[in-house]
């Protein structure tokens, strides 16, 4: 009797949250999944977590910005599954099901994985759910093993499916560990840290899988393209520095492949100006005029404009760059941003001259994405 009022209370929660919607962004559509998400752990927990579903329905009805609105649905989720997890066992009123940490493992990878639903691969995603569930046990579903088992998942493309060898190979690791005597740890404060953190951004957890450290810095407003100009191996492109302007934005194209350090390119900064911008013939970068500093652009001051999109990201060998300023583009699991990165401009700078290194491929380039 008891089981069928939950599954009343979660079909007409979701029933609710399916009329309250009316923002259009793929998170906001699963308003009714998140519903049953907050049902669900408050069946394995305590009934008062079903709280986190009217407060989902009133931050989509009371906060039109987008950004504070899907972070809302983050705190929300982050917090009934912080109560979940967190609490001690011996504090719930029923044990409501010996196997509520792999149940709760699942319910954040879903979470976590599954938005959009349009762009779920369902096969590989029931099978990376089977390692999870798996690995959870074999570490003696604690809330240590939940947040290795998710993690594990989180950062798993599963595009190609090769990429499901990782989950694997923490789950054999786990299981070798156990039967030479590992103890099941508990570290519940620790993993209920960790595991509220990728749930609190779960509307971009494609970032949070592929540029964890993204969320993790001080945060800035995007930055104004003012134009593209893609700069081929061994060219140049000199450019008037708009009034005001600190930085350049820069970008690369075509050099996903290259690691941290390899060198994309110079800019050339005088204090003279110029007229206008253009592509010119192939010229030594000269770095010893005595009004001219020379900057060089590596891999780490920028990316490769694609690389943090899902199906490039598991062959990338780019870091995301020290002062990164991509734009975020989609949401949930496809969520990634592009691989621009500020460089600072001198004090004073009036003309820049940018030359796209000669040991770039043949279909590389620099890629000038504009000023701020």
């Amino acid at each position: 009797m008891e089981n069928l009022r939950w599954i009343a209370a979660a079909a007409l929660s979701a029933y609710a949250c399916h009329f309250a919607v009316h923002h259009t962004t793929p998170i906001d559509h699963a308003l009714p999944l998140l519903a049953l998400a907050v049902t669900f752990l408050a069946w394995l927990s305590y009934p008062a977590v079903m709280l986190g579903v009217p407060l989902l329905i009133v931050a989509e009805i009371v906060i039109a910005d987008e950004p504070m609105r899907l972070l809302a649905f983050g705190a929300i989720l982050a917090a009934c599954c912080a109560i979940t997890i967190g609490a001690p066992a011996s504090s719930r009123p029923v044990r409501r099901h010996p196997a509520g940490t792999a149940m709760f493992a699942i319910v954040a990878i879903v979470l976590l994985r599954w938005i959009p639903l349009d762009r779920v691969l369902l096969g590989r995603e029931i099978f990376l759910i089977a390692i999870a569930v798996a690995t959870v046990f074999v570490l003696g579903r604690t809330p240590f093993a939940v947040a290795v088992a998710v993690l594990a998942a989180l950062v798993t493309p599963a595009v190609p499916l090769r990429t499901l060898a990782f989950p694997l190979a923490v789950l054999l690791v786990a299981s070798a560990a156990r039967t030479f005597g590992l103890p099941a740890f508990r570290l519940t404060w620790p993993s209920t840290i960790v595991l509220s953190f990728v749930i609190l951004f779960f509307s971009w957890s494609g970032i949070v899988a592929r540029a964890f450290p993204y969320f993790l810095r001080e945060a800035k407003p995007p930055a104004k393209r003012t134009q593209i100009d893609a700069i081929a191996p061994n060219r140049s492109a000199t450019y008037d520095v708009p009034d005001g302007a600190k930085s350049i934005i820069v970008s690369g194209a075509n050099v996903a492949h290259l690691r941290r350090g390899a060198l994309l390119g110079k800019i050339i900064v005088s204090q003279q100006s110029a007229v206008g911008s253009r592509q010119e013939a192939p010229t030594p970068a000269n770095c010893q005029l005595p009004t001219a500093n020379c900057i060089d652009v590596r891999i780490g001051d920028a990316a490769d404009w694609g690389y943090l999109r899902r199906e490039h990201w598991y062959r990338a060998h780019n870091p995301l760059p020290r002062d990164a300023a991509g734009t975020v583009r989609e949401y949930g699991y496809a969520a990634w941003i592009d691989g621009a990165g500020r460089v600072s401009l001198p004090r004073g700078a009036r003309r820049i001259r940018v030359t796209a290194d000669a040991t770039l491929p043949a279909d590389a380039s620099l890629q000038v994405e504009g000023f701020e």
